[in-house]
């Protein structure tokens, strides 16, 4: 008799602690959500509102000065196009500028350098950063 009621009681706190621990994992990630949806309304309302025209920015790249042309439209980045990089290393050049893309697709300068340009690729984001700064202060 004493040997089944350790047991109902053993079974009694192992189900407690597990129901327990559904709860705490089902509270958190109610929290996880919360956050995720607040943090994407608020990456809504930070988007940047630039005004629209042609902007240049201009930052040091690996082999010299990088000179780009922002084109907005519609407060949306439409276009980043070259003016010059002439002293940039073709190599490196060539890794780096996947970035005029990313960087419209994302809509930011925020983008992560290409590995193995790192200096090129600080170029083009640091003008673009420039470029959209102007952008950003005529609005």
């Amino acid at each position: 008799m004493k040997t089944k009621v350790i047991k109902w009681i053993n079974m009694f706190l192992v189900l407690a602690v597990l129901f327990g621990y559904q709860w705490i994992a089902l509270g958190n990630q109610k929290k996880r959500d919360d956050y995720k949806q607040q943090k994407m309304e608020n990456e809504k309302k930070m988007l940047p509102k630039w005004k629209n025209g042609v902007y240049y920015g201009e930052a040091e790249g690996f082999g010299g000065p990088v000179k780009l042309k922002v084109t907005i439209q519609s407060n949306k980045i439409k276009s980043i196009t070259v003016i010059s990089a002439k002293q940039e290393t073709k190599e490196y050049w060539n890794m780096a500028a996947t970035l005029l893309n990313d960087i419209t697709k994302k809509q930011s300068a925020e983008v992560d350098v290409v590995s193995g340009a790192t200096y090129s690729s600080r170029g083009i984001i640091n003008a673009a950063k420039q470029a959209l700064e102007e952008a950003n202060e005529k609005n």
